[in-house]
């Protein structure tokens, strides 16, 4: 089996499946913590300390903030790296803008995810287990996608052309 190294290049198919690969994981790794904290809840468990239940706003609160900022940061740094590589870089930057710009979105979101399931892990009250919701369907709406990376970064005819051709080597 061949291993890619940092110097050797990545095919366009190879590309997309990597990206897939680290967006599933993400989006696996939250459901996980999910199915921990049901299976606790199931257990009676949880919650796993005696938390002042006047107090449980102030996290619902801060966990809706949470959210909101991880996603309008996610999102501004997305549209910066873009915006600056769309600019005149070559075919390959481009790339490797968009996906550390996706990656860095579904960062921000499964810190938002983690957090609510944590807080949920404290006072399970429900309005963690919508933030956490919302979380995730905020990561699977911003999956990498191939139409999305043609109008994000403004790609020419060849370059669409090389983007369609799975095995198309970026250098």
């Amino acid at each position: 089996m061949k291993y890619q190294t940092q110097n050797q290049s990545q095919t366009i198919a190879a590309y997309f499946k990597a990206a897939t690969i680290l967006f599933g994981a993400f989006i696996l790794g939250i459901i996980n913590l999910g199915i921990v904290v049901l299976v606790l809840f199931i257990l009676d468990i949880l919650p796993l300390v005696v938390f002042d239940q006047e107090l449980t706003i102030y996290l619902v609160l801060g966990s809706i903030a949470l959210l909101a900022i991880m996603t309008f940061t996610g999102d501004a740094v997305f549209k910066k790296l873009v915006s600056k590589a769309k600019k005149d870089m070559s075919f390959a930057k481009k790339l490797a803008a968009y996906r550390q710009g996706k990656l860095i979105q579904a960062v921000t979101l499964e810190a938002s995810a983690l957090v609510a399931l944590v807080f949920l892990m404290l006072t399970l009250h429900i309005a963690f287990v919508v933030v956490a919701a919302l979380s995730l369907i905020q990561m699977i709406r911003v999956f990498p996608k191939k139409m999305e990376l043609i109008e994000m970064l403004d790609l020419s005819f060849t370059d669409q052309q090389k983007l369609n051709n799975p095995d198309y080597i970026i250098e």
